[in-house]
């Protein structure tokens, strides 16, 4: 395996993780054969909009691919078995998907990433980026006022740039549109004020920033596959 031009001679029941801004390939090692797998995931299903430890102090790193090197988990390495032990797990949930098996998929990988830190990996002598606190300001502003009406261009003025580099930028750092993002953590919200108040659909809908309830229901539904009233009856039973 080749990672930013290093080559890198992985064996048979090892694995390397690379992360962003790390170019990388795989070739067969002098006419051998192979079969490999490959374990994709976006960083941001770990990232929280507060300004947490792990988010600040861990992931953003990553995001901005401030990482120089990837892990190779060799069998020799410290928690190799424990960072296998992830992987396998991984590969299990996602291929059986039984119910809360999202819940399990993230766990593992906050493992995973808990061994890469120990393992010195996620460490970076960098300076935060001015791009890393524009970010930080921006998912503040949105966990404090996200019933309000927020678009392309709030979150571009706050960001100093213009709509069209304001989206580049937005999905590069989060790997998904700002209005996706925007979506996912008002509808998240609303899940919580759907189990632990007594307040209509309605009400809750506006209060998450939603003006057009046939909207909210459709996007509700699209995300958690059920309706507002079936999710507080099936989930509130739960």
């Amino acid at each position: 395996m080749t990672v930013d031009m290093e080559p890198c001679q992985v064996e048979e029941g090892e694995a390397v993780m690379v992360f962003p801004g790390q170019l990388h390939g795989i070739c067969l090692w002098k006419g051998d054969t192979m079969e490999y797998e490959n374990i994709i995931f976006r960083p941001s299903m770990l990232m929280t909009a507060e300004a947490d430890v792990c988010t600040a102090g861990y992931l953003m790193p990553v995001f901005e691919g401030r990482l120089k090197r990837p892990l190779h988990i060799k069998k020799e390495l410290e928690g190799y078995g424990e960072m296998m032990e992830c992987i396998g797990c991984l590969d299990r949930l996602s291929g059986e998907k039984g119910y809360g098996y999202q819940l399990g998929v993230k766990g593992a990988l906050f493992r995973l990433m808990c061994l890469a830190a120990g393992a010195g990996v996620l460490a970076s002598d960098e300076k935060p980026s001015k791009s890393r606190e524009k970010m930080k300001r921006l998912l503040d502003y949105i966990e404090t006022h996200y019933g309000e009406p927020i678009g392309v261009e709030e979150g571009a003025a706050l960001c100093y740039y213009s709509n069209s580099h304001f989206m580049k930028y937005f999905k590069q750092y989060m790997g998904m549109p700002f209005i996706q993002y925007l979506n996912d953590f008002r509808l998240e919200k609303a899940g919580g004020f759907l189990l632990e108040t007594q307040d209509s659909v309605t009400s809750i809908a506006q209060r998450c920033g939603f003006d057009n309830l046939s909207y909210f229901n459709r996007m509700f539904r699209r995300k958690y596959s059920l309706s507002p009233g079936e999710y507080r009856k099936e989930m509130g039973e739960a």
